[in-house]
Order: structure tokens, then C-alpha cells, then sequence
């Protein structure tokens, strides 16, 4: 989970915008990841680590109620539906950032527009 600080974005032909993630480490075991496609709902992840090990345990998710709009729906649903599992581990791979949970993973690019 080092250096996966910072800005994150995940571009998908299904919505005419990235999706915006932002990861930060609140404490040594606790990490807030807040998610958004813009013009859209806002969604949380509070993590915490794993002692000994590189793996997370989501302890919290939280999404805003607005309805989104339509060109965004499919996305952010699906977005919404992959956190909710419950993040288990982050990994930076230069550039990359690969999101897992539970057997499901997204890799966000650096977001250069920070």
C-alpha cells in the first residue's frame, strides 16, 4: 500500500468522464479512499490494514443519495457496487494503481490533471 497516495483516475468508454479517485493515509493503519465520477455521488471507503500483512479490511462505506445523471448511471452503479465489496489491497505499479476487491480489480492511471 506504499506511495498509493494521490489522485487516481479510470477511464471507461462507459462514461464521458474519468472516474476521480483519491487515496490518503489517515494514520500508520488507516487509509480513506474517496471515489467520484464527477457531476455524480460521492463514495467513501474507510480501510484499515492488516497487521503483518499487505491486506485491508474495509471498515466503512458511504455513498451520497443524489440521483446521478444519466450519462453517468451505468458507471457510477458499477463503481458503487465494486467498493461496497470491500477493498482488500492496493498496489502502485508506476504509474498504476490497482484496486482490488474481492475478486474483482481496477487499475486507475496517475491523474495528471491534479
Amino acid at each position: 500500500s506504499k506511495d498509493c497516495e494521490g489522485g487516481w483516475e479510470f477511464q471507461t468508454e462507459k462514461s464521458p468522464i474519468p472516474v476521480k479517485l483519491i487515496v490518503k493515509k489517515m494514520s500508520p493503519t488507516d487509509w480513506i479512499v474517496a471515489c467520484m465520477v464527477p457531476r455524480g455521488n460521492m463514495m467513501h471507503c474507510l480501510l484499515k490494514e492488516e497487521e503483518g500483512s499487505e491486506n485491508l479490511n474495509q471498515v466503512k462505506f458511504n455513498i451520497t443519495g443524489k440521483e446521478p445523471p444519466d450519462d453517468i448511471m451505468e458507471v457510477e452503479t458499477e463503481m458503487a457496487d465494486f467498493l461496497e465489496t470491500g477493498i482488500t489491497n492496493i498496489t502502485r505499479e508506476g504509474d498504476s494503481l490497482r484496486v482490488k476487491a474481492a475478486d474483482r480489480e481496477i487499475v486507475f492511471e496517475w491523474d495528471r490533471s491534479q
